[in-house]
């Protein structure tokens, strides 16, 4: 390229649309954040938006009224500073530490090293490729994380993030280097490099905005889901949970040779509603709310603990055969029995009769297994309760 030649691309213009963008995906963000009530780190999203948008702002001014030389790298440190808040967003939305002592470190070093890198007579586009340094690695630190959940969870916002984020590492790392002349070429052609590496941060930060916009979704999708399938006394499933995370079972379980085998618990506390009667609903809430951490500490991690009403309860075992449900079932039972419930009318002696059946035939359905098992709770409560009687 010739070094003379008019330039293609104009630096300052996309600035300004860079500040636009920024402005744009920070009204949107802010509206998600208050929408959500700030909560899975929204508000470091939000602040990530508005360190771009208030740095090329500052940039704007400063170059408009011929500020001092260290002062335009005011937009190389505010990349920087919103590298940093999404790292801490990302934390804070997948609930691990936030780790921000560091991070402010970091933050404050680099762009300490941009703006000397200036006032110590150096050229401006050495403050750039500092800047995109860091940036880059701050992208990285968040992008690790990210993409174990995704993983772990996958799913469309999650990919997204991953996108995102997986290319703003390379593509911070690239253009700092391109906006090295000796590597480029010319200061001229580096000036053009700089402006083609602008042109995908502003297309990146598009879609980082429309990433953030899915995640903020998802998340609250996922807190009206769990209202409508989770007991919201004992914090266990509800039915409707129950069979929503069956049919995913199952539906994941379609291409495995063996298929989803199932077993079923019927839990039901004995002489409850003399207990509620004699000591009031307050002491019985406490009852049931400790007889569902019983049962949530008795079940594997991927086994099911359930209030389907009242004080009943279920429980559904999976991998398991019907020599080992009737042990299981009692383990529940001594469980509830072995310690008294502590509550505010003193410490009760609670019981329960359980009811347990293996599944017959691989494709029995749950309301057959649960039908079953409840037949055979029945059977315990008329012989003398408290006590496990297991479906033949």
């Amino acid at each position: 390229m010739n070094s003379d030649a008019a330039p293609l691309l104009h630096v300052e213009t996309l600035l300004i649309v860079y500040l636009m963008v920024a402005v744009l995906m920070l009204g949107v963000i802010v509206g998600g954040a208050w929408q959500a009530r700030g909560r899975h780190g929204l508000w470091f999203w939000s602040g990530a938006f508005a360190a771009v948008a208030l740095s090329q702002v500052l940039r704007h001014l400063i170059v408009w009224f011929d500020g001092p030389a260290p002062l335009y790298t005011i937009g190389h440190v505010g990349g920087v500073v919103s590298d940093a808040l999404v790292l801490l967003g990302v934390r804070a939305f997948l609930g691990l530490r936030l780790r921000w002592l560091p991070v402010l470190v970091f933050t404050v070093l680099a762009a300490l090293v941009s703006a000397a890198t200036v006032a110590f007579g150096m050229r401006l586009w050495i403050s750039l490729s500092c800047s995109l340094l860091a940036g880059g690695l701050l992208c990285l630190l968040a992008l690790l994380p990210v993409a174990r959940a995704w993983r772990s969870e996958g799913g469309f916002p999650l990919s997204l993030m991953v996108t995102d984020l997986g290319l703003s590492v390379p593509v911070n790392w690239l253009r700092a280097v391109m906006v090295i002349p000796g590597i480029s070429g010319s200061y001229a052609q580096a000036t053009q490099a700089n402006a083609l590496w602008l042109m995908v941060f502003i297309a990146l930060l598009l879609l980082q905005g429309f990433a953030l916009l899915l995640l903020i979704n998802s998340r609250l999708q996922q807190k009206i889901l769990s209202l409508v399938e989770v007991d919201p006394l004992t914090g266990l499933l509800n039915r409707r949970g129950l069979e929503n995370r069956i049919a995913r079972l199952l539906h994941r379980a379609e291409g495995s040779p063996h298929g989803l085998t199932m077993a079923a618990a019927m839990v039901d506390i004995d002489h409850f509603k003399n207990a509620n009667d004699r000591h009031g609903h307050a002491v019985g809430d406490e009852v049931l709310c400790d007889l569902g951490r019983r049962l949530q500490l008795q079940v594997r991690p991927n086994d099911l603990a359930v209030r389907l009403g009242g004080e009943e309860f279920a429980v559904v075992w999976f991998d398991v055969n019907a020599e080992m449900v009737r042990g299981m079932a009692e383990r529940l039972r001594q469980a509830v029995e072995g310690e008294p419930f502590q509550t505010e009318a003193g410490d009760l002696r609670v019981s329960v009769s359980v009811g347990v059946a293996a599944q017959g035939l691989p494709r029995e359905s749950l309301d057959s297994l649960l039908r079953r098992a409840d037949v055979a709770l029945y059977e315990a409560k008329r012989a003398g309760r408290n006590r496990v009687v297991q479906a033949p």
